[in-house]
């Protein structure tokens, strides 16, 4: 049964590839997804197993020996086959993996693990059909938890973890960040009755500070040369910076036009909408929150909501970005394309060097890389530290996991799948997700991991993880790749954060930057320059009661259609006008104020829980 499942996905795939894809944003939303049935040869020796329970096997703990020093397993006598559809690599068929990392799972927990590679994009649809047959894998992610947990609580589809956490996570409820996930995880928010049905994945941070998720990134090399123009206010000065640089590099090497800036508006709502509900906003130490359809905005300095509607008051987050973008085009700045473009398009433009300034940090290490191709290479994309501020969301804290899973109610391996969830959770997993087992790419020296000098010069891509494991379970581990691994105070991720990786990157850019701010490296600039850079967000919605869910999704569909027009207005009077018409009718027709207050009183009425996650957190090592 096994192979049906992936049969059935793939069966799934074509069917929504042939209605069309589905837009979603590949590294920001922090959600997860959904269960499964079993192999004859499984279900035989299960049977064959008589009355020996998986509890009874695996009632005692021992340390597996795997030959590298990690997490602490459950020993079970039987194996048994698990389905997991997941955010992972697709570098081989979904079904049984041949990478050594698949291998040390399996063999860690007695397991024959078939994998399911799935995107946000495509998920939903297929767990919808899925349900709707009552065939869900045994471990899945929620690529929108806040609307598909209450669906599948309703259907009594989802497992209970509560019950198994003692005995079969003794890696989590002994790990302070894991216990404040759970914690965070059995709020009203995200948990009807106080038990545990989601399971964080990605906890901590996706970088070291050199690259946040979402920032302000200039061509640090043009910048220089420009003669460091002023930047005191983001909303104007960062115009005359790009232009600046525009100046100074008018085409690419390849004879294209370049712009200050470009965007993915093809992409249409939420997903083309990237820039104006992260552009801003996390630079200034503050998060717009899609749930509330981007109404309400949460001050990231102290987890409180802001008593402002976004979406009404002009000079709010969400409408500065809209008007930057507007500036931008009325100047020439923004790449015409911009309008009709996708996100695969604009990041090949960003790494052909068309683009001044950029915003999503993964884009950035990526069209870096490809600058780095050339030896000698100066031309760097930098991100700034925080313009006019005091605060900014530079050290992430993906307290709840950015991605959620779940266990399905139906599953007959209760306990090995939830000693599974623990055992990728660890930070030593982690690390092996990301860089593959010790030994091959990477070793410890004088108690703190190292990354081989053949380990920085390969490139990342499915051969390599096919071949090392290498980046397959980057979305199905217990922590983001800059979090810091608290036993050695290494980052996770070797090849992109060791300090043996930034040395390597340090190239005469990077070293002016420093120089710039006297400091001896990029992440002493940014805790220098900006007061509070350490996001604090404890803040969570459960899916809206009664009318309020259809209202929030009327208002994103609305806005979605018509946010892109104000950006092309040809003059202010234009876009003000717009703006402001779009502003009376989400007020006249989209209930947007009910919309807010409904949210900023819900989470008012979360100061204690807060509270709580906020003493958790600042007792975390």
């Amino acid at each position: 049964m096994k192979k049906r499942l992936v049969s059935k996905l793939l069966a799934l795939t074509l069917a929504v590839s042939m209605l069309g894809s589905l837009a979603a944003c590949g590294n920001s939303s922090s959600s997860g997804g959904d269960t499964t049935d079993k192999s004859q040869e499984s279900a035989a020796k299960e049977e064959d197993a008589g009355s020996a329970s998986e509890a009874d096997a695996g009632a005692g703990e021992e340390e597996t020996d795997t030959g590298t020093d990690t997490a602490a397993a459950p020993a079970f006598e039987e194996r048994v086959a698990l389905d997991v559809v997941a955010f992972v690599s697709d570098g081989e068929a979904d079904g049984l993996r041949t990478d050594p990392v698949s291998k040390y799972i399996e063999d860690s927990l007695n397991i024959d693990l078939y994998l399911t590679h799935v995107t946000e994009a495509d998920w939903p649809t297929q767990l919808s059909a899925m349900m709707a047959d009552n065939d869900l894998p045994d471990i899945f992610m929620l690529s929108d938890p806040t609307k598909q947990l209450p669906m599948l609580l309703e259907a009594n589809s989802v497992l209970n973890l509560s019950p198994y956490l003692e005995q079969y996570a003794p890696n989590t409820t002994s790990d302070p960040a894991g216990e404040l996930m759970i914690a965070a995880n059995t709020t009203t928010a995200n948990s009807p009755d106080g038990n545990l049905y989601l399971w964080g994945m990605c906890k901590g941070s996706w970088d070291d500070g050199t690259i946040p998720t979402c920032g302000h990134y200039v061509r640090w090399d043009l910048y220089k040369e420009a003669g460091y123009p002023k930047l005191e206010n983001f909303d104007e000065d960062m115009l005359d910076v790009m232009q600046a640089m525009v100046d100074l590099e008018p085409e690419t090497a390849d004879g294209q036009k370049t712009y200050g800036i470009g965007s993915w508006f093809g992409n249409g709502q939420d997903w083309g909408e990237w820039f104006f509900i992260y552009g801003m906003a996390p630079q200034e130490g503050a998060s717009l929150i899609e749930t509330t359809g981007l109404t309400l905005a949460i001050s990231t300095v102290d987890s409180t909501p802001i008593n402002s509607n976004q979406l009404t008051d002009p000079d709010g987050y969400f409408w500065r970005a809209v008007k930057f973008m507007n500036k931008a085009n009325q100047r020439g700045l923004l790449d015409p394309d911009s309008f009709t473009q996708q996100s695969d398009v604009y990041e090949e433009n960003l790494k052909a060097g068309k683009y001044m300034f950029n915003y999503p940090g993964w884009m950035t290490s990526n069209a870096n890389a490809e600058f780095n191709k050339t030896e000698g290479n100066l031309k760097t994309f930098i991100s700034i530290p925080a313009v006019g501020v005091d605060s900014e969301d530079r050290f992430g804290n993906m307290y709840r996991g950015e991605r959620q899973y779940v266990v399905s109610a139906a599953t007959e391996n209760p306990e090995r799948c939830v000693a599974l969830l623990d055992f990728v959770s660890t930070h030593d997993f982690s690390r092996i997700a990301w860089n593959g087992l010790e030994g091959n790419f990477w070793n410890v020296e004088d108690g703190k991991a190292v990354p081989t000098d053949e380990y920085l010069t390969v490139t990342k891509d499915n051969a390599l993880g096919v071949e090392t494991g290498v980046n397959v379970y980057h979305h199905f581990c217990g922590y983001g790749n800059g979090t810091i691994d608290p036993e050695d105070g290494v980052a996770i991720d070797l090849y992109q954060f060791s300090q043996k990786a930034l040395d390597t990157k340090m190239n005469d850019t990077v070293k002016d930057f420093c120089e710039h701010y006297g400091q001896a490296s990029q992440a002493d600039v940014y805790r220098a320059e900006t007061k509070n850079t350490t996001a604090m967000n404890f803040i969570s919605f459960g899916e809206p009661e009664g009318d309020m869910s259809s209202y929030v999704n009327e208002l994103k569909a609305y806005r979605g259609k018509n946010v892109f027009n104000c950006v092309a207005a040809k003059t202010d009077e234009e876009f003000e006008a717009a703006r402001d018409k779009m502003i009376e009718e989400m007020k006249a027709n989209y209930h947007v104020d009910e919309i807010f207050e409904y949210f900023y009183n819900e989470a008012l009425a979360q100061a204690d829980t807060v509270e709580q996650l906020a003493a958790m957190q600042n007792a975390i090592k």
